[in-house]
């Protein structure tokens, strides 16, 4: 038997009650976890309960990859399937379906009680919608980590409900996740590139990408910050993603590709190796943004320049999982991703509206946090001072200690002593009925701490420090 954790216990609770004739009696409930917290889990188990009610159950998933990795998790949890996909030899007498959207908007559909779509945020393609008309008497479930289209709208006119399971913050807080370094490499400039689909065009967007510069930048942003880990590359095509191959291999560095086109043996021969660290780089086009598990994974670098938030916030989750040894994940932005969507691991509130799509931010609009190599945080108003520092969250600590940084530039240049920022910042603060916690007390300790004429350790916070300091 599987054990679940407390909070999907919790999610299949708020699913059958949003279900159930005698509460809410929804017929289509979309669910949302982050990435990495386990929703094949939630849907396998619903599908295990479904099955001892004698429900049948068809699932929907937009790629044959899916398709072997849900049958194979079902397994666990004593459920046996028919797939519904490519050449495979269906069995349609198993109460249970797996398929592929594909393959089953062209053969006959199945009987199904319920209808289970996973990577929902595929749903209103024109073989998705159909499903509706098909089963009008089933219960609807669509499971994703990010209910958003790539146009920004949501999913209000094909569910009744949204149910979520967190905040992301509360799942790194409980040890589910892991949080992120995020570091930033060389932004690219995609004012040229047409936009097709709602996405940047993936021809001229590839030729960009394999701009020399781009390119090393990609080498050199592992060696700087994730030198020996294991990596996954997300390239923008097959041409783009073997040159960075390439690129590695001339550093010495042994690396991969792998697409859909893989063949099966040889794509979980290529896993495996990554898995157990032979492969140190592993470079792919559309094939472990979703539904990929290796938990080990210690990095991503983003090499794909994508609007779709729902994608980047699948391929930095790809790095969350929790390991042994592990207590974070690397991101490599190398895409200027941070530009499109923000911080990956800002609290996200989710709604069937889905959300306004924002325009790329102009140079001269940007004012986001950051911290160099030797933990200064800094106010960046162009992406070109990005490059190699960190991008953290603008919180309000962080708002906080930007004023402490120009106390304290204001002493330096006035050849004052460097504590003196630290009484003109707590003089603030308590004018503005602020208080200093522990955020802003280590940070600040730690910065003057690293200056000529820095207070002694345990000392430099009491009164008495007030008296001789200019």
């Amino acid at each position: 038997m599987v054990s679940l954790r407390p909070y999907q216990n919790e999610g299949i609770r708020a699913i059958f009650d949003a279900w159930n004739p005698r509460t809410q009696n929804l017929m289509n409930v979309l669910f949302q976890m982050p990435t990495g917290t386990g929703k094949t889990t939630v849907f396998s188990e619903i599908v295990r309960r479904a099955r001892l009610k004698e429900k049948k159950v068809l699932i929907v998933v937009h790629r044959k990859e899916l398709v072997e990795q849900i049958a194979e998790r079902l397994s666990h949890f004593q459920v046996a399937v028919g797939i519904i996909s490519g050449s495979i030899q269906p069995d349609m007498e198993k109460e249970v379906q797996v398929a592929t959207i594909q393959t089953l908007s062209k053969r006959d559909y199945p009987q199904a009680d319920i209808v289970i779509i996973d990577e929902c945020h595929h749903a209103k393609a024109t073989t998705y919608k159909k499903l509706w008309d098909i089963y009008p008497e089933a219960r609807f479930l669509g499971v994703t980590a990010t209910p958003v289209r790539m146009n920004g709208e949501g999913f209000s006119d094909l569910f009744d409900t949204l149910i979520s399971t967190g905040q992301l913050s509360e799942f790194i807080k409980a040890g589910y996740l892991v949080k992120v370094r995020y570091v930033v490499g060389i932004t690219p400039d995609l004012s040229s590139i047409k936009i097709k689909m709602n996405d940047y065009a993936q021809d001229e967007l590839g030729e960009l990408m394999q701009n020399e510069n781009l390119m090393s930048d990609l080498v050199e942003s592992y060696q700087r910050k994730a030198n020996g880990k294991k990596i996954i590359v997300f390239a923008v095509n097959i041409e783009h993603s073997k040159q960075i191959v390439e690129n590695y291999r001339r550093a010495g560095i042994q690396a991969e590709h792998i697409d859909a086109n893989t063949p099966k043996k040889e794509r979980e021969h290529l896993l495996q190796l990554f898995r157990e660290g032979r492969i140190k780089v592993l470079s792919n086009v559309d094939i472990v943004s979703e539904g990929f598990d290796v938990p080990d994974c210690e990095a991503v670098q983003l090499a794909r320049p994508t609007q779709s938030l729902g994608l980047y916030l699948q391929q930095v989750g790809r790095c969350m999982r929790p390991a042994e040894n592990k207590s974070e994940g690397i991101v490599l932005d190398n895409a200027g991703l941070w530009l499109e969507h923000g911080f990956c691991q800002q609290d996200r509130v989710w709604t069937l509206e889905g959300k306004k799509k924002l325009k790329r931010r102009k140079d001269n609009e940007i004012t986001v946090a950051a911290m160099s190599q030797d933990g200064i945080i800094r106010k960046i108003h162009i992406p070109e001072e990005m490059r190699g520092m960190e991008l953290i969250e603008l919180t309000k600590e962080i708002k906080d200690l930007f004023l402490f940084e120009n106390y304290l530039s204001i002493a330096l240049s006035n050849g004052h002593k460097p504590i003196s920022a630290y009484y003109r910042f707590t003089e603030h603060m308590e004018n503005t009925n602020n208080c200093l916690n522990a955020i802003h007390i280590r940070y600040i300790q730690k910065r003057l701490g690293k200056l000529p004429n820095a207070p002694k350790e345990g000392m430099w916070y009491h009164e008495k420090n007030k008296r001789n300091l200019i």
